[in-house]
């Protein structure tokens, strides 16, 4: 017997209760259809107030340096909407990094770069272990695992910087295909990828019911530890592709790389749509998401305002994405009771 289901209109997705209002409009898709709108308008107000801003240099520098964070935040993407978190990434990061150029300078870059993708997915796998087998909580679990994976890098490094690494691989960082840097290529690959998994395969599928309503998942016989697992993997993978983008900039292993990337991709990943709550939220809103964080660094740079004040905004933007998506939660939940 089925209980609860409520027949009343407007309570099917797609249907019209004839209640439709600019503001039913605004809490359904405000903030997919507002954040375009600000990137917009920030990127005309700092073209106004630099004459820098729009050159081609400028936004190449913009692309480059939002590639690291872009797939970082996309593998973030797969957690969240799973309810959960990844506080991981930015360790992941740093030992992707250490590892990555152990291996490059005494085997060769394509060792290399098979070792800092298997780091990453192994250091997702046992992410997802914990959470799903030891039924410890996303943010324990991951919180822990950052620590655990901070102190490995540092230990495989003593500390130091891993320098060696061979010059086919940082010079990726400034080449370009048609004109466009490959980490920018590379990002785009990963967004096309992520795209895919998540809207046209049975995991993305099994993903978003999962976020959405665990028990339901669970009783119409998906795996959800499975698919939880599957979703902090891919967090895993792709933080180790975004550490190497940052390795290649750096052209050497560091062990303190990333260490802003648990706050920036958190904060893209909201801010693009995608609920904290799980189960709600497009890969293509992360990567303007994305955009925002960027673009905005970028124009404070031009305007001379220090990293630290820089810091301060993101968080304060994160801080109004949560409580939007608080409220929006909310008038739904409140429209249904």
């Amino acid at each position: 017997m089925i209980v609860g289901i409520s027949e009343k209109a407007g309570d099917v997705p797609g249907q019209d209760d004839g209640r439709s209002t600019p503001v039913a409009f605004l809490q359904r898709y405000g903030r997919e259809v507002g954040l375009p709108v600000i990137v917009i308008v920030m990127a005309i107000f700092f073209s106004i107030d630099s004459n820098v801003f729009l050159s081609l240099s400028n936004f190449r520098n913009i692309g480059v340096s939002a590639a690291a964070l872009a797939a970082v935040s996309f593998g973030q993407t797969f957690a969240i909407l799973t309810a959960g978190l990844d506080l991981s990434v930015g360790a992941i990061v740093a030992l992707v990094s250490i590892i990555g150029a152990l291996i490059m300078r005494d085997h060769g870059v394509a060792a290399g770069l098979a070792a800092s993708l298997l780091a990453g997915a192994t250091v997702g796998l046992v992410n997802g272990i914990v959470i799903t087998r030891f039924k410890v909580f996303p943010f324990i679990a991951t919180l822990a695992m950052m620590s655990v994976v901070s102190g490995l890098a540092l230990s495989l490094s003593g500390g130091v910087a891993v320098t060696g690494v061979p010059e086919a691989f940082s010079s990726l960082a400034y080449a370009r295909i048609f004109g466009i840097p490959i980490p920018v290529v590379i990002a785009l690959a990963v967004l096309a990828i992520c795209f895919v998994v998540l809207s046209y395969t049975k995991l993305g599928r099994r993903i978003y019911a999962t976020g959405g309503n665990e028990e339901a998942a669970r009783l119409s016989g998906i795996a959800v530890g499975a698919v939880k697992v599957a979703a902090y993997v891919l967090s895993g993978l792709c933080a180790a592709v975004g550490s190497l983008i940052l390795t290649a900039r750096v052209a050497s292993g560091q062990p303190s790389l990333g260490a802003t990337l648990p706050l920036e991709s958190v904060a893209a990943v909201v801010l693009g749509g995608v609920s904290l709550f799980g189960g709600r939220g497009s890969v293509i809103g992360v990567a303007f998401g994305v955009l925002f964080i960027s673009i905005l660094s970028n124009g404070l740079n031009l305007l001379n305002v220090p990293s630290y004040t820089q810091m301060m905004v993101i968080g304060g933007a994160l801080i109004l994405a949560v409580s939007l998506d608080q409220t929006f939660i909310g008038s739904r939940v409140g429209k249904r009771s």
